[in-house]
């Protein structure tokens, strides 16, 4: 059964991939336009600031929640690093005359709801599936091998369609598969 300990720290982790990724993302970006030694500089200082925050906070949220802090305090870590990556990118974008604000930049990197919704709804259908069909019936006393056959169907099935949701609402990232295999087939 799973406890709310463990959701909690399922869904932790899951969150603090994403803001990895958030931050591996941002970060490649500002790497890649910065044109000067006082830019890296900034960007330097802005990692300095982060750093201390997370000496500040982590002793505090490890001790109180343990390997949940730790991973808590470098989702805020992150979350900031790239906080400051998407104004650097903003201010890019302002000085290449394409005027953005910072809610709009952030709003464009968004996946689209409908993709975010299918993500939702697969994760929802994985965890109810491992709960009514493979754990149901384990303790049934159905094989393991059947159980499992079962639930890994209902994931490919998940991520069938979230692919495909993922294909019709996300233009961009159809534009750049297609843009690839065409160069890939050159």
């Amino acid at each position: 059964m799973l406890t709310s300990f463990m959701l909690l720290n399922y869904i932790n982790s899951c969150v603090y991939t994403a803001f990895l990724a958030l931050n591996g993302i941002t970060e490649a970006f500002v790497y890649g336009v910065a044109r000067s030694g006082k830019d890296v500089g900034k960007i330097g200082i802005a990692h300095a600031v982060v750093g201390g925050i997370f000496a500040l906070l982590a002793p505090t949220l490890v001790r109180n929640y343990g390997a949940v802090g730790l991973v808590t305090a470098n989702c805020i870590s992150m979350a900031l690093r790239a906080a400051y990556s998407i104004h650097y990118a903003t201010r890019y974008f302002a000085k290449a005359g394409r005027r953005s604000s910072f809610i709009r930049t952030v709003s464009r990197m968004l996946p689209n709801i409908l993709v975010v919704t299918a993500f939702v709804v697969s994760f929802v259908v994985s965890r109810l599936s491992k709960i009514h069909v493979y754990d149901a019936q384990i303790v049934a006393g159905i094989s393991w091998i059947i159980a499992g056959a079962a639930h890994i169907t209902t994931g490919i099935i998940c991520v069938v369609i979230v692919s495909s949701i993922m294909w019709v609402a996300e233009k961009d990232i159809k534009s750049s598969i297609m843009t690839l295999v065409k160069r890939k087939r050159e």
